[in-house]
């Protein structure tokens, strides 16, 4: 190995060290953030369960446990009030139930009766231009 290779490795080794480094707190942090939000959603999860598979009193807990801790909290305020919106949404969407094929039957519907209302106008122009 060249002195030229060993110059490059040793001023090459303190940055990899330290972007290893880098990596390895990022991985922390983003395993510490999918690990809240896998709990959250869980939790979510159970206290939307619950009323059917749970006890009355089990229920009662839990929600109650949830009551406090969204008095006390406005990060899980907000966070409660985003999952419930997120597991709402895909109902809201469906709700009132809109047909896309019935609504895309009235677009054609009012286009051809758009286009036959001005061939009348146009035929009753030339009507007009051939008379006078």
């Amino acid at each position: 190995m060249s002195a030229h290779q060993k110059a490059i490795r040793a001023v090459a080794f303190p940055f990899r060290a330290v972007w290893f480094l880098i990596l390895i707190a990022n991985f922390l942090v983003v395993s510490a953030a999918c690990l809240l939000f896998v709990a959250f959603i869980a939790y979510g999860l159970a206290l939307t369960v619950s009323y059917l598979f749970l006890p009355t009193e089990w229920t009662q807990a839990l929600w109650q446990g949830t009551a406090d801790l969204y008095a006390q909290s406005n990060w899980f305020k907000a966070a409660t009030i985003t999952f419930f919106v997120l597991l709402l949404l895909p109902i809201l969407k469906l709700w009132p139930g809109r047909d896309p094929e019935a609504d895309a039957a009235r677009e054609r519907e009012a286009t051809r009766l758009n286009d036959d209302l001005i061939a009348a106008r146009q035929q009753d122009q030339l009507r007009a231009e051939l008379r006078g």
